[in-house]
This record gives structure tokens, sequence and C-alpha cells, in this order.
């Protein structure tokens, strides 16, 4: 039998003051005997709760991601003729469009990585101590900052093109 409006309000009210509580650090058995109900129905309800909150955060994150692409569409759509006439800042801009509705919907391929040891061979971990994990993460971070200096190397050279 569905519940009535009085019903679902009360929920609604115990699962808001039931979060205050938990934020606070109280825990739920206490939480549970203020409300005059089991630690399972309590713990059941608080995930069911926090279930509708992520969902409802979901939508609303879907909603906004739609509205960004129909802007982002309808700005590609103004300069789109010009970008195929030739017009090198129409196609820049496009591009740049493209960009963004590529990030902004995850459409963009997901860049493989891999950090080798010496001469490109496996890097070799004998136990996983914190000694070779330093190790690892002083590769890793090498190759990083080789990573960024080449960015701003091309940076410059574009900067250079450009006078």
């Amino acid at each position: 039998m569905p519940r009535s409006k009085a019903e679902m309000a009360a929920i609604a009210e115990r699962r808001i003051e039931m979060f205050r509580r938990r934020r606070a650090g109280e825990s739920m058995e206490s939480i549970a005997k203020s409300f005059g109900v089991s630690r399972s129905t309590l713990s059941k309800d608080f995930t069911r709760a926090y279930r509708s909150y992520l969902e409802e955060e979901k939508t609303e994150a879907d909603v906004w991601r739609r509205f960004q692409t129909d802007r982002y569409e309808e700005l590609l759509a103004a300069v789109w003729p010009d970008a195929l006439e030739g017009d090198v800042r129409a196609n820049e801009q496009a591009s740049k469009l493209i960009d963004k509705l590529c990030r902004l919907n995850g459409w963009d391929v997901p860049v493989k990585a891999e950090v080798s040891g010496p001469d490109g061979g496996p890097i070799a971990l004998a136990s996983g101590s914190l000694e070779e994990m330093e190790q690892l993460f002083n590769i890793a971070r090498q190759v990083n900052e080789d990573d960024t200096e080449d960015e701003e190397e091309m940076g410059e050279d574009e900067d250079a093109d450009a006078h």
C-alpha cells in the first residue's frame, strides 16, 4: 500500500535530521534509538536517502551538461559556414568549441601513459618496499617534469612562429 503524503513528509524530515546528526558525528545507534527504529531500519533509510540524493545530483549535472552542450553547439553552428569557407579565425573558433564539447561530454579518447625503466624496459620491483616506491615516484615525477618542459617549449615555438 502506498504511503500517504504525511508519511512521506515525516520520512523526508527524518532523513534531513538523520543526515544532519550523522554529519555532526552522532552514531547510527544513537540516531536510531532517538527515532524509535532499529539500526538496520535507519541504515536502510540512510542508504535509500543517499542514493536518492546522488541520483538528484546526477540528474542536475546531466541537465547542466546538456544546457552547456546546446550553447556550444549553437556557437559552433554560427561559425561553421565561415570555417568551411576557409576563414582561419572561424576555423580556430570552431576547433576550440569542438574541444570544449569533447571535454564537457567526455568524448576525448583516454590517453594511455606508461612509465618505463631504463632503456624503455620494465621497472623492477622486488618487494614493494618504501624505498622502491620512492624510486618509482621519482621516476614518475621526472617523466612529468620532462613532459611539462616539452609543453612549455612547444608553446614558445608557437609564440615564435606567430611573430
